[in-house]
C-alpha cells in the first residue's frame, strides 16, 4: 500500500555553524569521528519507523511495515500492511517484537508508555467492503505490556484519513493529536478513556508541526546536537566543505565547550537521551533506518 500522503519526512537542510555559536571551541583541533550505526534496518521501499521512545531498560520503534521478513521484525505477517513496535535493549540487541493489526492495511505511528510501564500505539486501519480499501478510515489504538504481549485492541471508525502522531496523558485519559485528510482542518485531536473508549475527532485548523533542522537533548553532563551541516566546522578537522554531512555533536553543559563530533549515517530524525543507556539518534537514509547509541554519562 501506498502511503506517502501519510507522513512527511522533513527534508532536513543544512545547518551553518551558528548552531555553535554559544559553544567555545578547544584549544586542540577536534578530529570527525565516524561512527557506525548500531542498529540498520533491512526494510523495503513502503516500511517506515515512525517513531523511537525510550524507557529505563529498552529502546521501542513503531512503524508501519510490508516486508514479511526483517532483522528486526520476526512475527508472521497479518496482512497487506502491519503496525509494528520492537523492543532493543541497551546495546540495540532485539529483544522481542509483535506486529499490529488486521488482514487489511494497518499503520502503527506514535507511542507512549504510561507510569504502569503498558506501552499504548496508535495508528489508522483501512476498513471497508470494498477491494481495494478506500483509505484509512479506523482509528486504532493498541495496548501492549512491556513484555510485548497485545493486552487490548480499541478502535473508532472516522470519516477522514486521520493519521496520529504523538500521544500524552490527561489525568486519566489519553490523548492522541494527528494529522488529518479533512480539507482546511488540517489535525485532530480525541481522547481515550482507560476502558479503551475513543472519542470523536475534533478537527482544528491549525497546521501540521514541521520536524526542525537542529535536534537538541541534554545528558547528565552534556548538551547534544544532531544536525546536517555542508560546511566546516571551526575547531574540528575532516568535515568536507561543500558536502552534506550529517553531525553528532556534545558539548560540555558547565563550560559549553565543545568535547566531540561524530559523523553518522542518514538525515536526522530523532535524538533522545535515556539514563543507563545514552544518546540514542533515528536518522532515515536511502531504504533504511539507522538507530544510533552513544553510551554516556
Amino acid at each position: 500500500m501506498r502511503r506517502s500522503f501519510l507522513f512527511v519526512t522533513a527534508l532536513v537542510m543544512a545547518v551553518a555553524t551558528p548552531a555553535l555559536a554559544a559553544t567555545k571551541i578547544p584549544a586542540a583541533q577536534l578530529k570527525l569521528i565516524p561512527l557506525a550505526p548500531t542498529v540498520a534496518t533491512n526494510f523495503s521501499a513502503g516500511d517506515e519507523v515512525q517513531q523511537v521512545i525510550t524507557t529505563s531498560g529498552a529502546l521501542l520503534l513503531v512503524g508501519t511495515v510490508e516486508t514479511t521478513t526483517s532483522n528486526l521484525i520476526t512475527a508472521p505477517s497479518l496482512g497487506s500492511s502491519d503496525g509494528f513496535i520492537v523492543a532493543l535493549d541497551a546495546r540495540g540487541a532485539h529483544l522481542w517484537d509483535l506486529r499490529l493489526g488486521t488482514v487489511s492495511d494497518d499503520v502503527a505511528t506514535a507511542e507512549y508508555v504510561d507510569v504502569a510501564g503498558n506501552i499504548w500505539i496508535a495508528g489508522s486501519t483501512a476498513v471497508s467492503a470494498t477491494s481495494p480499501a478506500p483509505g484509512l478510515n479506523q482509528i486504532t489504538i493498541w495496548e501492549v505490556s512491556s513484555s510485548g504481549v497485545l493486552e487490548n485492541t480499541y478502535s473508532r471508525s472516522v470519516t477522514d484519513i486521520d493519521i496520529p502522531n504523538s500521544i500524552s496523558q490527561k489525568g486519566a485519559n489519553l490523548v492522541i493529536a494527528g494529522n488529518s485528510s479533512k480539507v482546511g482542518f488540517p489535525t485532530f485531536t480525541l481522547t481515550v478513556s482507560p476502558t479503551g473508549n475513543i472519542s470523536a475527532p475534533k478537527n482544528s485548523s491549525v497546521a501540521p508541526a514541521t520536524s526542525p533542522g537542529l535536534l537538541t537533548v541534554s545528558s547528565a553532563a552534556y548538551i547534544w546536537q544532531n544536525f546536517v551541516t555542508s560546511q566546516v566546522i571551526k575547531g574540528v578537522v575532516g568535515i568536507p566543505s561543500h558536502q552534506a554531512t550529517t553531525v553528532l555533536i556534545d558539548s560540555s553543559l558547565k563550560a559549553r565547550t565543545l568535547k566531540s563530533v561524530f559523523s553518522i549515517q542518514g538525515t536526522p530524525l530523532s535524538l533522545k537521551y535515556q539514563s543507563g543507556i545514552g544518546v540514542v539518534a533515528l536518522t532515515q537514509g536511502s531504504g533504511t533506518y539507522y538507530l544510533t547509541i552513544v553510551h554516556t554519562k
